[in-house]
């Protein structure tokens, strides 16, 4: 056996170890990633501490793959995995088929209100959007079509999340904050921030987006929130009506993606056409970032 190969015993110890963190994280708790990483060392054969994270970031990969799952926050799915890992994942699944059924209620899934946010820092909320996660096999947008999806599957987040009225609604109030403070405080136009506009609240959902802003120029700045507990690399659901606003007025467009509401909110923004910018599945359409 190579250096790098990972026997079937440590694979099924990890996504064991894996699971067990996924489960506290999405009941609220806190997780040290570190000591987990420490004792599992300990029974592996000489891994060291970046061998299992990557590990551990492969099974947040699989994940994605198998149906848009949740994964642990801080382990940012990497592809480029051995084919036993998602097969011992799978297996994971059919021993415990309603793993993820079980946290659907979790406070991370179903947030009562977002964690704390200092508005004052604000370039600290925004990140890059996630790039597609690469070969072999694994990107942003696409789902399998067969296997895995329908195990873990029937639970399907990105629906859960928008059919969550009240968690579309605080991720609005959070984004509407965010971005008159962008306009007041780093864009230094208080007189713009007083022009925004809570259209989902004001006018209904016809609109196609939720924010009316501007940009230091006064042009406008449409902007479609999409909000949810789990992690930037977790897919969502926009309507047709949304696909088609983006289209015919593109240049003014933006959605704005928030995400790990429940525990450390922060946002990324995709500007232009939704059909450009994510790779679309129809049916109401399920949305990852494509480019």
């Amino acid at each position: 056996m190579t250096r790098s190969s990972w026997s079937r015993d440590e694979v099924e110890l990890i996504v064991a170890d894996y699971f067990a963190m996924l489960q506290a994280e999405l009941s609220g708790e806190a997780v040290n990633k570190a000591e987990h990483n420490r004792r599992l060392r300990g029974r592996l054969r000489g891994r060291s501490r970046q061998s299992v994270e990557y590990k551990h970031a492969n099974i947040s990969a699989v994940l994605v793959r198998l149906g848009d799952l949740p994964y642990i926050e801080g382990y940012r799915p990497r592809s480029n995995y051995q084919g036993l890992l998602e097969q011992v994942v799978l297996e994971r699944l059919d021993l415990e088929p309603d793993f993820f059924e079980k946290l659907v209620s979790s406070p991370v899934v179903r947030p009562e209100q977002p964690a704390p946010t200092d508005f004052r820092r604000l370039a600290s909320l925004v990140e890059a959007a996630p790039k597609p996660l690469g070969e072999p096999g694994i990107h942003l947008g696409t789902l399998p079509r067969d296997g895995g999806r329908h195990r873990a599957g029937a639970t399907d987040f990105a629906k859960i999340d928008a059919d969550n009225r009240r968690l579309g609604r605080m991720g609005e109030e959070w984004a509407l904050e965010f971005e008159r403070r962008r306009l007041h405080d780093a864009e230094r136009r208080p007189d713009l921030a007083t022009r925004v506009v809570w259209v989902s609240d004001a006018e209904g959902d016809g609109a196609g987006y939720d924010i009316r802003s501007l940009n230091p120029d006064e042009s406008h700045r449409l902007i479609e929130v999409k909000t949810t507990g789990l992690g930037k690399y977790h897919g969502f659901y926009v309507s047709p009506n949304e696909v088609g606003v983006s289209r015919r007025e593109a240049e003014q467009y933006h959605l704005y993606r928030v995400f790990s509401f429940a525990t450390s909110p922060r946002l990324y923004t995709l500007q232009g056409a939704l059909d450009h910018v994510c790779h679309l599945e129809p049916s109401g359409f399920r949305a990852r970032v494509s480019r």
